[in-house]
């Protein structure tokens, strides 16, 4: 009966009705779904449901939001990035069971304990801990109690950089492609170029350690023990 449903649905040209009824469907379900008939393969394809199931597995699973922005396909889901040519929902199909793959990948080390352990011996003179770190395929971000944000190569483990301007531990950091912000107990929250390692704008805005922070489309929060600001970020040197 539903497969009756949705042919009738198609034939009258109501794709996009066929297209929201599909797009509830699993990975499973979708993939059986393209054998029915070439009409919704077609519905498929042109929905782009693929894509659709990607974009709702990384807004509701937080291995999937990992995976994406360690791996880099996170760039082409949602609105993607301007100026660049949409990826086919073919790209979509094959890729999902390399995403499932990885995970598979990550669950059985997690439950074997396969693992290389690797250490970086960070502490200066001054040194006696790590408090925050991020990192990606190519770099290590760590935030240390001696005021300094030392940059890491991912492959060699070797110091890249040092960015020093911080007067209290740094408690707190976040980078993207453009700028890194780290929060302090010397109550500040300052913003770094990237690439250049510059010191681009200075906040005071807490009377205590800035104890985290957090900044996506256009929008940072930070927090102490007492008080929480946010802010809008217009540009990474305008925060205000």
């Amino acid at each position: 009966m539903f497969a009756e449903l949705l042919h009738c649905i198609t034939e009258k040209g109501l794709d996009h009705i066929a297209e929201s009824i599909l797009s509830y469907l699993d990975a499973k379900s979708l993939c059986a779904a393209e054998l029915v008939c070439k009409e919704w393969y077609r519905v498929i394809s042109d929905g782009m449901l693929w894509k659709k199931l990607i974009e709702r597995m990384v807004r509701t699973d937080t291995l999937w939001r990992g995976l994406s922005e360690r791996k880099g396909w996170c760039a082409y889901l949602f609105k993607g990035k301007h100026g660049e040519t949409p990826k086919p929902n073919s790209f979509f199909r094959t890729l999902y069971p390399k995403i499932i793959g990885n995970i598979e990948l990550i669950e059985n080390n997690w439950r074997c304990g396969y693992h290389g352990l690797h250490r970086i011996q960070c502490q200066s003179e001054n040194s006696k801990g790590v408090y925050c770190l991020q990192y990606d395929e190519t770099r290590i971000v760590s935030g240390l109690r001696d005021n300094t944000i030392k940059i890491w190569d991912r492959n060699t483990l070797q110091c890249t950089q040092v960015l020093t301007g911080h007067t209290g531990s740094v408690l707190c950091l976040q980078y993207d492609d453009k700028v890194i912000i780290t929060g302090s107990s010397d109550s500040t929250v300052r913003v770094w170029d990237v690439e250049t390692g510059e010191m681009m704008n200075t906040l005071i805005h807490h009377c205590e350690a800035v104890l985290h922070l957090r900044f996506s489309n256009g929008m940072m929060v930070t927090c102490s023990k007492v008080s929480f600001s946010y802010f809008f970020k217009p540009s990474p040197s305008t925060i205000q």
